[in-house]
């Protein structure tokens, strides 16, 4: 039956919870994934570092997106970045500050000790965070009028802003969901029959993912709250937060798609 579905997943919030990154709920579902041969695809905000040391920890075998869409690789090849690298995403950030309505702070600008404390992550994870190929996650210290300010700049120069669950994240012109096209292309390409695409996530940055597939998840966030997708009626939202609701999904969808 699984025969043909691929499985797109956000991290933070999503397969992993929102404070503690533990995936253990999720596992009798992970596990009933593997055994039916589904590709699991991280689509995450994280660094390639920090997927690559998840990859063994989840026990991925595939494609990995990072960098909300902007970083991509396949097993066995060098990751493709998407244009302009990080190098010009951080001076863009940096040049804009000189209009004191812009002001940011990225995590080039902290101390590792710094992101650790924004993020909750312990040293190793945090140092793998700081390993940027092409965006940058940021606090944004102005206004919400700035911001609407600085995202006609970031439009205007050919680059995409977007919100995860902690951070804005300033990117090249792409996203989650150009990526998850390209993966499913790639794997179509290499004779895998897909039959049903699946993507959970709860956050904004999750938006353009969940539109690019057959069967969107919208996983509720621990406040009860949950990412609003007016463009997909048919969208499933779990019951519980987190790695929980991931593993509900996961079987209410094996079930639903059993039935036919």
């Amino acid at each position: 039956m699984s025969n043909g579905w691929l499985v797109f997943t956000d991290l933070d919030g999503t397969l992993l919870d929102h404070h503690t990154y533990d995936a253990t709920p999720a596992l009798p579902a992970l596990d009933w994934l593997r055994e039916s041969g589904v590709p699991i695809i991280p689509v995450s905000s994280k660094t390639l570092a920090e997927l690559e040391d998840l990859k063994h920890q989840l026990n991925f075998d595939g494609p990995i997106v990072a960098e909300n869409g902007a970083v991509l690789a396949y097993p066995g090849e060098e990751p493709q970045i998407a244009p302009p690298g990080y190098h010009l995403i951080r001076d863009f950030l940096i040049d804009h500050r000189a209009n004191p309505h812009y002001d940011n702070l990225g995590f080039g600008d902290m101390s590792l000790e710094e992101v650790m404390q924004q993020t909750g992550l312990q040293r190793p994870q945090a140092e793998a965070a700081r390993k940027r190929l092409a965006s940058e996650p940021f606090l944004w210290r102005g206004t919400e009028d700035d911001l609407a300010g600085f995202r006609y700049e970031v439009k205007k120069a050919g680059l995409r802003l977007t919100r995860g669950g902690r951070f804005l994240h300033l990117l090249g012109d792409t996203d989650k969901g150009m990526a998850v096209k390209l993966v499913i292309k790639h794997l179509q390409g290499q004779g895998y029959p897909v039959t049903h695409s699946i993507a959970l996530g709860d956050s904004e940055n999750d938006r353009d993912m969940l539109l690019a597939v057959d069967h969107p998840v919208i996983v509720r966030k621990p406040n009860g709250t949950y990412l609003d997708l007016p463009e997909r009626a048919d969208a499933l939202r779990t019951e519980q937060p987190g790695p929980e609701g991931w593993k509900q999904a996961i079987f209410s969808l094996r079930d639903r798609l059993e039935r036919g």
